[in-house]
């Protein structure tokens, strides 16, 4: 039978080496470090200015890429007026506007974000003054479309994402 101070010692370095934890969370992190460091990323700052329905519109019109690259897009909502809420959808080229109309069926409750086969990537909605990040892999050689999908929006916020 162990003494009291015998107890006192075990629990003592019981707590000692769970309190140091172990190495596979280290690893973990380290593994998620060296993966954010070695990818490829192109970055691009798009801002979504105008605060009318006529003066809406992308700050950026095409944004080229590299295939397989990683794509981080800032949105920036630059609107002051409360209807000015926007986000950004990358589809396949010439699905926009089938999108954009699914995009009203799919409502509020899906950030104006519909589910389909075409949709590449998709930001959440940016409110007013709002800046959100949207990271994607770039799809395949070819041509692709992006638009904001808050109703009646896509008709004037819209690109062209070209991948190398």
């Amino acid at each position: 039978m162990k003494t009291f101070s015998q107890l006192v010692i075990v629990a003592l370095s019981s707590l000692f080496f769970s309190s140091c934890g172990s190495d596979a969370p280290k690893e973990v992190i380290a593994d998620a470090v060296v993966e954010e460091t070695t990818k490829n990323w192109e970055e691009f700052t798009i801002s979504a200015v105008g605060n009318t329905m006529q003066d809406m519109m992308y700050s950026e019109k095409n944004l080229n890429v590299k295939e397989g690259s990683w794509v981080r897009i800032i949105l920036k909502n630059e609107g002051v007026d409360q209807a000015m809420i926007h986000n950004i959808l990358f589809v396949n080229f010439g699905k926009r506007k089938d999108l954009a109309l699914l995009a009203n069926e799919a409502g509020p409750d899906n950030e104006f974000i519909p589910s389909s086969p075409d949709l590449i990537a998709a930001s959440g909605l940016a409110l007013p003054g709002e800046t959100i990040t949207l990271e994607f892999k770039a799809p395949a050689k070819g041509n692709y479309e992006f638009f904001c999908s808050y109703p009646g929006h896509a008709g004037m916020m819209k690109g062209y994402l070209f991948v190398k």
